[in-house]
């Protein structure tokens, strides 16, 4: 199996992208799957680390069992242990990580923009994108790094989606 694993701060466009890029694989009937990370994780009370794990590596696991050998995934990922452990739950053969970045200031207007303006937890997750904006930077094991500034959803899917013809110790096609 081959993941890509699309990362960045809240409002970079990791959903949009996933999406883009999901609609223009099925469009050329290649055969994949797609996984938000922390939609698996979405509960209340909130689950445990352990639990969250568990519930990637099945579903990822499923759809191995399914046939699928080019999953997407998009999940925030923080530090490069998360990034071990997110790559350890999806067990892909081979992998390649993206990172979409975008300005703080586009990251809070993005933000704000699809978040419902009385929900109690706005004001932290837009914090929250601004330090990520800054720190994602120094994550170790990105393959790619791409701005969402100023591109469609679909551009980026395009660039990402090109990348493994260029990008060393992958050889995984989206043809």
């Amino acid at each position: 199996m081959f993941a890509v694993v699309i990362t960045g701060p809240p409002g970079a466009g990791k959903t949009s992208v996933l999406t883009a890029l999901a609609d223009a694989l099925r469009a050329d009937d290649v055969r994949h799957a797609a996984v938000e990370a922390e939609l698996l994780a979405w509960a209340h009370p909130a689950l445990s680390a352990e639990q969250r794990r568990w519930h990637l590596e099945t579903t990822c696991e499923l759809y191995r069992a399914a046939g699928h050998r080019l999953l997407l995934v998009a999940h925030t990922i923080e530090s490069d242990e998360a990034l071990a452990e997110l790559l350890a739950a999806v067990g892909a053969d081979e992998h390649l990580v993206v990172r979409l970045e975008a300005e703080p200031a586009t990251l809070v207007r993005r933000i704000t923009g699809r978040e419902p303006a009385g929900w109690s937890g706005l004001s932290e997750l837009v914090g929250h994108a601004r330090v990520l904006a800054a720190s994602m930077a120094a994550l170790r094991g990105v393959d790619l790094v791409v701005s969402t500034e100023r591109q469609r959803p679909e551009a980026v899917a395009e660039h990402v989606r090109a990348a493994p013809r260029t990008c060393s110790g992958a050889r995984f096609a989206f043809a």
